[in-house]
Parts: C-alpha cells; structure tokens; sequence
C-alpha cells in the first residue's frame, strides 16, 4: 500500500486531533495502524478515492518520512500527519517571514501591511500569512504585486477558497508561491482549524511580523507559537488609545522588537540569514 494514502487515511480520521495522531504514531508506524484497523474498509476505500481524487486534481501529498517534508514542522509538538498543497512549498534557503494582523483592520493597518510587504517582496523575502481577510489579505497581495512570492496556510482543504474575496490571491498564489494544509482536500473553514493552522503558519516562518491586533486578537496564538519556537517577533506600534494597537502593544511590552521601517525589519532578519547560512 501506498504509504501516502495511509497517512492520509489517518490524517482523515475524524475526533483525532493532531496531538492524538502524533501520539499514535509516536507508539507504531503508520503501516501497523492501518493493519490493526481492518475494521472500516469501508472507510480506507474511501480515503484511497479521495487521495486519488487530489493527485488528479494537481495537489501534491506530503507525509513525515518524505524528503520533501519541512524540517522546521518537525520540530512542532504535533507535526501534521500530511501536508497538502498547489503550487510549491517554502524553499528552505529563503528567509521568510509570517505576516499576521486583525481580519478588521484600520486604515492605518491597511498602510502599514502593504508598506512592509512591498518592502519585504523588493529585497526577496518570502511572506507566509494566512490568506484571511484584513491584514493577511492586504499584506499577500502586496507582495504579489511587488513581484515577491507568498504562500498562504490555510484553515480548510487547499482546494478550497476562503474568504471569497480573495480568489484573486489564491489563484496567483499557484505561480508565485504556494497553499498549504493539513486539512484533507474538500475540508471547510470551520473555526476549530484555525489556533491549529497557526502552529504550522509560525513553524514555517523564520520570524512573525504583526501588523495591527487588538488585545485579543486570533493572530496573537501565531506570536505564541512562534515564541515557543524560539522565533524572532516583531510588530508595528500603534497609538496607546487605539483598541487595534493593544495587542501589538502588549507583545513589544512581553518583549517583541518594536519596527517602524523595513530596514528595522532587515537588520532583524541578517541575524537569521547568518545563523541560516552556518547552519548550512
């Protein structure tokens, strides 16, 4: 059997959650699974339909023992059993950079995502965000504008486009970047995915950039999960009595440095390309 369609298979089981697949697999390899489960063949032949189904359709399978399969995702506490994707993935000798922010963003935070992202894109950056409406939006069509390359983590299949208003980003990210998941093709945006989406979209990135969030702000879980990664964070101060700065605030507060120029951006990011250099 086709170890891709095993991985997929489990990674289709529903009510398992990541940390539950990883420890499945922690305690046998994915081929014992499957032969230990004989009881659903019903299920397995449907699994085998889907994944045919994507091949067709041009998305490519990716599973923990493949050569392609991120490094960096590894290193997460629950790696997705399988990461499905149109166009290309990162390359691993490119900086990249997760560009986060408020679905509801402000005037303000609408110039300052696409100022960066232009920025980012015309020193050949490479912008991860989660094509979402607001700042993720802006700032990934900025880049694609600017003739940079993006690539969108997304909360539902790869083959699905959401929010609808940004068709025009996820067609162009096929030529010019990629999208990515680890939810099974033809799987919706339910809100379940996204906290799980953004350990993927802060794994694959070198550093977190947010742009403008409130205190409670959903792209925050992306900046704690770059924090247990050891990524560098960075975020856009804003005024005090703005409710869309105080999560941008609060995370320079905790720490964050604190950037008002692109150049502040790069010289935060020459110390990642020297330690990517070494490392390689």
């Amino acid at each position: 059997m086709n170890k891709k369609i095993i991985y997929h298979w489990l990674n289709s089981i529903n009510g398992l959650t990541a940390e539950e697949k990883t420890r499945l697999l922690s305690e046998m390899s994915a081929e014992e699974l499957w032969n230990k489960t004989c009881d659903n063949d019903a299920f397995k032949t449907e699994c085998i339909k889907t994944y045919e189904t994507a091949v067709k359709r041009g998305i490519e399978i990716l599973c923990p023992e493949d050569v392609g399969y991120p490094e960096e995702l590894k290193q997460l506490y629950a790696p997705p059993v399988c990461l499905y994707y149109l166009g290309k993935m990162p390359e691993r000798e490119r900086i990249r950079v997760a560009v986060v922010g408020a679905r509801n963003c402000t005037d303000y935070g609408v110039r300052m995502a696409e100022y960066f992202a232009k920025g980012l894109a015309k020193h050949g950056i490479d912008v991860i965000s989660g094509m979402a409406a607001g700042i993720d939006g802006v700032a990934q069509r900025a880049v694609l504008d600017n003739g940079g390359t993006s690539y969108a983590v997304l909360g539902s299949g790869v083959d699905i486009v959401y929010p609808g208003v940004n068709r025009d980003i996820y067609e162009r990210l096929k030529k010019n970047g990629g999208l990515l998941s680890e939810i099974p093709p033809g799987g919706a945006p339910r809100a379940a995915n996204f906290p799980a989406r953004n350990r993927i979209l802060a794994g694959l990135s070198d550093a977190v950039l947010v742009i403008e969030a409130a205190f409670r702000s959903g792209s925050l879980i992306t900046v704690n999960y770059g924090l247990e990664l050891g990524k560098e964070i960075m975020a856009v101060p804003g005024r005090i009595d703005d409710v869309m700065s105080a999560g941008c605030l609060d995370v320079i507060k905790s720490g964050a440095t604190p950037v008002t120029s692109v150049n502040d951006v790069l010289y935060v990011l020459s110390t990642i390309k020297r330690t990517k250099q070494k490392c390689e």
